[in-house]
C-alpha cells in the first residue's frame, strides 16, 4: 500500500509544480458601455471598458488600458493594481461625443504589453455608438437643407462606383441624426436640365440654388492604398491586408459659393481580406481590367465577358459639353438596366459599369447584349457584346468591388472606408451646428434686402446673348443684385422709352416668356441661365422675383 501511494504522490507533486509553472493571467475586455447610454453631442460621455482576467493567474504587476474613438487615442489608462485570476474591474475614460456614428476600440495590456498571457490574441473589443444631435443642435438646422454631390474619385483605386457610394453613404448618415438632405438624383437632374457642369462647384451651387438648399458638400476620394499581406504555413494559407482610406470634403456656401469649412479624414483597418477570393487576385483583376480607356467612340473593354465580370463602357465626345447616360437591352430589345448620366466635356472620356443584373437585380444568363448611348433627345451610338457561359476563379463577384454594397461594406476595404465617413459625417456635423447662426442671420438679411429694394431697381434688361447660352442683363451688383436670384423673362407690350436716358419708364405684361437664374454678377451686368425652355431676346424685360 505504502509503495503505491508514494508514486501517486510524486505524480501530483509534478503535477501542481506543471500546473504552477504553467498558469498565467489572460487579460479580455469583457464589455464597452457609456453613460449615458445613448451620447448626445455635446455633452461629456464616459466610456466604461469592463476588463476580465480569464486566465489562470493574477497579473502581479500593472498594466495599461487605451481608448481609440474612429482609430485616435482617447486616452490611455493605467490599473495600478493589477488584476487577479477570474476577476472583472471595470475602467473609465470621459469622451467629448460629436454627433454621428464612432467605432470605439478599447486594449488591454496596451501599450507595452507588460503581461505575459496565456493568450496574446484576445486583448481588444470594438464597438459602434450612434452619438445623435442635441435639441438645441436639431433645432438650430431646423431651417437649412443640404445638398451632397457624388464625390470625385482620385484614388486611382479599381474599385466600382466610388464618387457616388461615398455621397450616398455621407447623405444615409446625415439623414439618420435628422438632417433635411436632398436627393443626390434631383442635384443632378437639375443640372442636366440646365447644361451645369458637375466638375464645377459653382454651377453645383447653382443646382442647389434652384432645389432650395443652403449648404452643399462636395468632396474627393484622394487614396485607397491596400497593402496585402499573406503567408502560407504548409497546406494552410492566409491572406490579409492593411487599408488606407483618405476622404476630404468641403461645406460650401449655396448663396455666395464661398467656402465655410474643409476636411480631411483617414480610415484604418486591418484583418482578413473579406473577399471571396484572394485580394492579390481581386486587385490583379481589377488593375489589369481597369475602367475605359478614352478613346473615340462609344465602347465596351472586350468583345465578350464571362458570367458575373463587370462589363466596363467608355465614351468620347467629339461634340459639345453634355450629359449622357446609357441603356442596357437584350438582343430582342427588352429593357434591362438604366447606369445613370454622365456630364462629359468636349474632348473628354465617360464611363459606366454593367453588372450583368436586370433593374430587378437578377444575373443576366449568357447571350449578346446592347448598350444605347443617350444625350436626353436621341441615341447617340448603339454597341453589342457578348456574356459567354462559365465562370473565371480570377473574377470577384461584382458586388464585392462596387461601393455602397453591403457585400463590398463587409470587406476590409469597405470597414476603412466606413470608419472614414463617420469622422467625416463628425466634422461636418459640428461644422454645420457652428454655422447655423450665421447662416440664418445671412437668409433673414437677403429675404429682408429683396423686400425692402424699391420696385424700379428688380427690372432690367436682355443686352446679350453669349455664344455659350447664358444671357448677360443690364443690371449687376451696384443695383443689388446677387448670385442665385431669379428673374421672370417678359412677353410685353406699350414699352415707354425716356428718349434722354433711354430708361424704360412703363410697359404692359403680356405674359411670362420663362424663369432665368443669376449665376455671376458684375457692377453693372450679371449673367444668368435659363431655368425652362424658352427662346430669349435682346432687349426682353426681366423682373426680379422677389420670394
Amino acid at each position: 500500500m505504502t509503495r503505491q501511494i508514494l508514486p501517486i504522490a510524486v505524480l501530483l507533486l509534478v503535477a501542481v509544480c506543471g500546473y504552477g509553472v504553467s498558469a498565467q493571467p489572460d487579460l479580455i475586455v469583457a464589455d464597452i458601455g457609456f453613460v449615458p447610454a445613448t451620447p448626445i453631442a455635446g455633452e461629456m460621455t464616459t466610456i466604461v471598458a469592463t476588463l476580465e482576467n480569464i486566465g489562470s493567474a493574477n497579473t502581479g504587476q500593472p498594466f495599461y488600458v487605451t481608448f481609440e474613438v474612429d482609430g485616435r487615442e482617447v486616452d490611455v489608462v493605467m490599473v495600478a493594481r493589477g488584476l487577479g485570476a477570474g476577476r472583472t474591474a471595470p475602467t473609465t475614460v470621459s469622451w467629448h461625443a460629436a454627433a454621428g456614428t464612432h467605432v470605439v476600440r478599447i486594449l488591454v495590456d496596451d501599450p507595452f504589453d507588460r503581461v505575459a498571457e496565456s493568450d496574446e490574441s484576445n486583448n481588444n473589443l470594438t464597438r459602434t455608438v450612434h452619438v445623435a444631435l442635441s435639441n438645441v443642435a436639431t433645432d438650430a438646422l431646423a431651417p437649412f437643407k443640404v445638398a451632397v454631390a457624388r464625390f470625385d474619385d482620385l484614388s486611382g483605386s479599381p474599385f466600382i462606383n466610388v464618387g457616388e457610394g461615398v455621397a450616398d453613404k455621407l447623405i444615409e448618415r446625415l439623414i439618420a441624426v435628422g438632417i433635411r438632405v436632398l436627393e443626390r438624383s434631383e442635384l443632378e437632374a437639375i443640372m442636366r436640365e440646365h447644361g451645369l457642369n458637375p466638375a464645377l462647384s459653382s454651377d453645383i451651387s447653382i443646382a442647389g440654388q434652384l432645389l432650395g438648399a443652403d449648404l452643399l458638400i462636395v468632396g474627393s476620394v484622394t487614396d485607397v492604398d491596400v497593402q496585402e499581406v499573406s503567408f502560407s504555413l504548409g497546406f494552410l494559407s492566409l491572406n490579409n491586408a492593411a487599408v488606407d482610406v483618405s476622404v476630404s470634403a468641403r461645406v460650401v456656401n449655396v448663396a455666395t459659393s464661398e467656402i465655410l469649412s474643409a476636411f480631411s479624414v483617414e480610415g484604418y483597418d486591418e484583418g482578413s481580406t473579406g473577399f471571396s477570393i484572394d485580394i492579390g487576385q481581386v486587385l490583379g483583376y481589377l488593375q489589369a481590367t481597369p475602367t475605359p480607356t478614352c478613346i473615340p467612340g462609344f465602347l465596351p473593354q472586350e468583345a465578350w465577358y464571362s458570367i458575373g465580370e463587370s462589363i466596363p463602357l467608355s465614351y468620347q465626345n467629339p461634340g459639345a459639353s453634355a450629359w449622357f447616360g446609357v441603356e442596357i437591352y437584350t438582343a430582342t430589345g427588352t429593357f434591362l438596366k438604366w447606369l445613370g448620366w454622365e456630364y462629359i466635356d468636349i474632348g473628354d472620356c465617360g464611363d459606366w459599369v454593367w453588372d450583368q443584373k436586370s433593374a430587378a437585380g437578377f444575373q443576366m444568363s449568357p447571350g449578346i447584349y446592347t448598350a444605347k448611348l443617350w444625350n436626353g433627345a436621341a441615341y447617340v451610338e448603339t454597341v453589342d457584346f457578348q456574356i459567354r457561359p462559365g465562370f473565371s476563379l480570377i473574377i470577384p463577384p461584382v458586388d464585392e468591388i462596387t461601393v455602397g454594397t453591403e457585400q463590398f461594406s463587409e470587406t476590409v476595404v469597405g470597414t476603412a472606408l466606413d470608419q472614414a465617413l463617420d469622422q467625416l459625417t463628425a466634422s461636418i456635423l459640428q461644422s454645420m451646428e457652428q454655422l447655423a447662426p450665421m447662416l440664418l442671420v445671412q437668409k433673414e438679411s437677403l429675404l429682408g434686402a429683396l423686400d425692402e429694394a424699391p420696385a424700379h431697381e428688380r427690372t432690367g434688361q436682355i443686352a446679350a446673348i453669349l455664344p455659350d447660352g447664358r444671357l448677360a442683363i443690364n443690371t449687376g451688383a451696384s443695383d443689388g443684385i446677387t448670385r442665385g436670384e431669379f428673374f421672370e423673362v417678359l412677353h410685353v407690350a406699350n414699352v415707354v422709352v425716356d428718349p434722354r436716358t433711354q430708361e424704360i419708364l412703363a410697359y404692359d405684361v403680356l405674359g411670362v416668356k420663362g424663369e432665368i437664374v443669376v449665376t455671376e454678377v458684375r457692377d453693372l451686368v450679371s449673367y444668368a441661365v435659363p431655368t425652362s425652355g424658352f427662346v430669349a431676346e435682346i432687349g426682353d424685360i426681366v423682373r426680379r422675383l422677389v420670394p
